[in-house]
């Protein structure tokens, strides 16, 4: 198997992450009865929270750092979408975001800013996803 194919199949396993946790950038976010159904398609590829985990705080975190130190100055509006984000820029986001070597995407000091609002963004969906994740 080709490394493009193994990184494609990595990639589509974790979009089930990131599209769950894209929402903390939404403005209406997920129900309490969304999680288990997104935990358990998670766990299927997952079975090990530690590395989900690492995966939202390294990745998905990161990679919306930018964001999430826009959001303010821009007063909330024009940056999140209303529901969710659509499933072409997420995997286009994805894709953007692994094709370049971690350490070079904090070359960019907003991100680096952006990081610790991130993390803070995320931790009501982390709690609840955890916890879907536990129960399943």
């Amino acid at each position: 198997m080709s490394v493009n194919k193994i990184s494609s199949l990595k990639n589509m396993d974790q979009y089930k992450i990131w599209d769950v946790m894209s929402y903390a950038w939404t403005e209406i976010g997920l129900e309490s009865e969304d999680y288990p159904k997104y935990a358990k398609k998670i766990k299927q590829d997952y079975p090990d929270w530690e590395k989900v985990n690492k995966i939202i705080v390294r990745d998905v975190c990161a990679s919306f750092a930018v964001d999430s130190f826009l959001i303010f100055p821009c007063m909330l509006w024009m940056i999140m979408p209303d529901w969710c984000y659509d499933e072409e820029y997420l995997k286009a986001r994805m894709k953007k975001w692994y094709a370049k070597p971690y350490w070079s995407h904090f070359i960019n000091p907003i991100r680096i800013l952006g990081y610790p609002i991130s993390i803070i963004f995320t931790l009501g969906v982390r709690r609840k996803l955890k916890k879907a994740y536990e129960n399943t």
